[in-house]
């Protein structure tokens, strides 16, 4: 561990145990401190960068604004700036990461010092990136489906048509043409209908009662997080990050939400039921693998999430749970399925996650 001066050793050994990076500089940005979790942000774990300046880690394109903050900080106009920036891996490659950067008096009043609190967020931002990708490619579906729709009405009211003009009115040898223009835009429309089904390129079988154990572990909720596997079936055909992301979001902003004490709930069910296909005319079976995350402490006045955005209501919900319940609206959506939000008889609040099995 790098040496501190004036640092009392329970301020060091807090720092040294912290997970994410922190690194203490003086005013013109050299390295005074860092604990573990920053050297290895950047691959060199076990060097001494002891007196380095923290630039030389950070893209050159974010120096200005890493400078702005430790003057705001500095001068106390803003005592704890957030900047974006990116820093270099021992590899080469650049880590995007959030820069909490604020004032710490040390062992002096007149020798301050400045600590950034590093929070990586590449992760974040490549599902962000998945995500915007799914919007668009969902766009592109939900046009070609209507593009689609009106091409076939289109066609088939020319092929009607045709068979009620007398041979007499028209040559046969124009009839023909009109009529094989009708069949192939009748095939293009089952084409578009076609591409408008086709499945997520980021779409694959997903085992939900592992990927719910393995989240469970993970967060180490075993004291107020309840999960019951009770689904016959449980493999549905998703984004398995994003699904994960989104339920460990909603799982720990409940946690957030709610007093000491009390319990979160994970349950799966099966669900069979039906889907009218509109253009096909039919009702298809459908079974759904529900997943219920509740709130056994209290309720909480939830909307859709399709009205979280509505400018008239206001939110009733932390900004945790609504980014959580946004993010599976969006992704059982792409996969077919559906979010309901719902408060039981003891004010419990309920979010069912619907997604087609198979």
């Amino acid at each position: 561990m790098r040496s501190l001066p004036d640092g009392s050793s329970l301020y060091r050994e807090l720092v040294t145990r912290a997970p994410e990076p922190m690194i203490i500089t003086d005013q013109r940005g050299l390295i005074r401190f860092e604990n573990s979790a920053a050297s290895r942000l950047t691959g060199e774990a076990g060097e001494d960068r002891t007196g380095r300046p923290i630039f030389e880690f950070v893209h050159e394109g974010d120096h200005d604004r890493l400078r702005a903050a430790f003057e705001r900080a500095g001068d106390l106009r803003d005592p704890a700036a957030l900047v974006d920036c990116r820093v270099r891996h021992l590899d080469g490659r650049l880590i995007a990461v959030e820069v909490m950067v604020s004032l710490a008096v040390g062992g002096t009043e007149d020798a301050p010092h400045v600590l950034l609190h590093v929070h990586d967020v590449s992760e974040r931002l490549s599902l962000l990136a998945r995500l915007r990708q799914e919007h668009k490619l969902s766009s592109l579906g939900h046009m070609a489906n209507g593009v689609a729709d009106d091409l076939a009405r289109v066609m088939e009211t020319i092929r009607r048509q045709l068979i009620l003009v007398p041979a007499t009115e028209a040559p046969p040898f124009s009839l023909r043409v009109i009529r094989k223009a009708a069949e192939t835009g009748a095939a293009l429309a089952q084409q578009l209908k076609a591409f408008a089904e086709m499945p997520s390129a980021f779409r694959e079988q997903v085992d939900v009662h592992v990927l719910l154990k393995d989240m469970r572990s993970a967060i180490s909720g075993d004291q107020w997080l309840d999960v019951r596997l009770d689904a016959s079936s449980a493999l549905v055909r998703t984004d398995r990050e994003s699904l994960r992301q989104g339920l460990s979001d909603l799982v720990l902003a409940f946690a957030r939400a709610m007093p000491d004490g009390s319990v979160v709930s994970v349950t799966t069910r099966n669900l069979s039921t039906s889907r009218q296909m509109a253009w096909r005319g039919r009702a298809v079976p459908i079974e759904y693998l529900a997943v219920e995350i509740c709130n056994t402490a209290r309720g909480l006045p939830l909307k859709a999430p399709r009205d979280l955005f509505d400018p008239n209501v206001p939110p009733p919900v932390c900004a945790g749970i609504m980014l959580a319940l946004v993010s599976l609206d969006d992704v059982s959506s792409h996969s077919g399925g559906y979010v309901e939000v719902s408060t039981n008889a003891t004010g419990a609040t309920i979010v069912a996650v619907y997604v087609p099995v198979g």
